[in-house]
């Protein structure tokens, strides 16, 4: 099931929609995304129910919340697709999926663990557009042949995920993802 609907919400129900991201994006940046479900309904002035009408999941809602930041992935990867340097497209894609990854504490996982079902179509094009950027290196002969595209997007979800501990040192994310590059580029 996808965090999209098919056909428009109406007035109130595109309200307690609007609440409950609204409420959950306050949640996430306090409590990381594992923030009471509970806690966001109530701070959204609805009940559970209603919440989960919305988002059947925590993962649902946790990809609504974000959806915009993931279609933002999809079209930059679109633009890098124009740069002559087919490794350094796909390293400032990594850098800004890294990015987007370390937005609330513990959403890293979710990005490389949601099942394909449970994906939005944002999500799901941007890890298209990541494969797609890692497969053009490869076929550019910049690439080792035996890279892996999941790979390279689920290590950059770890790189995420090590930046999203405030306690780390913040060029460290752009450390691992040069080792990361110079690890798979055909040398």
């Amino acid at each position: 099931m996808s965090t999209e609907t098919s056909k428009p919400l109406r007035a109130d129900a595109a309200r307690n929609r609007r609440s409950l991201l609204d409420a959950a994006v306050a949640a996430f940046r306090e409590h990381g995304v594992t923030a009471s479900l509970d806690d966001v309904a109530k701070a959204a002035g609805v009940g559970p129910g209603t919440l989960y009408r919305h988002f059947p999941s925590r993962d649902h809602l946790i990809l609504a919340v974000i959806d915009d930041g993931l279609a933002g992935l999809a079209a930059l990867g679109a633009t890098l697709f124009e740069d002559p340097d087919p490794v350094q497209a796909l390293q400032n894609w990594l850098a800004a999926f890294i990015d987007e990854g370390s937005a609330f504490s513990g959403l890293a996982g979710t990005l490389v663990a949601t099942p394909p079902a449970v994906q939005s179509n944002a999500c799901r094009q941007s890890r298209v557009t990541g494969r797609a950027l890692v497969q053009r290196a490869i076929d550019a002969g910049r690439l080792r042949d035996d890279v892996d595209a999941g790979d390279v997007i689920d290590t950059a979800g770890a790189i995420a995920w090590i930046g999203e501990h405030p306690d780390r040192d913040p060029a460290q994310r752009e450390r691992l993802l040069r080792i990361l590059i110079e690890g798979i580029r055909r040398h």
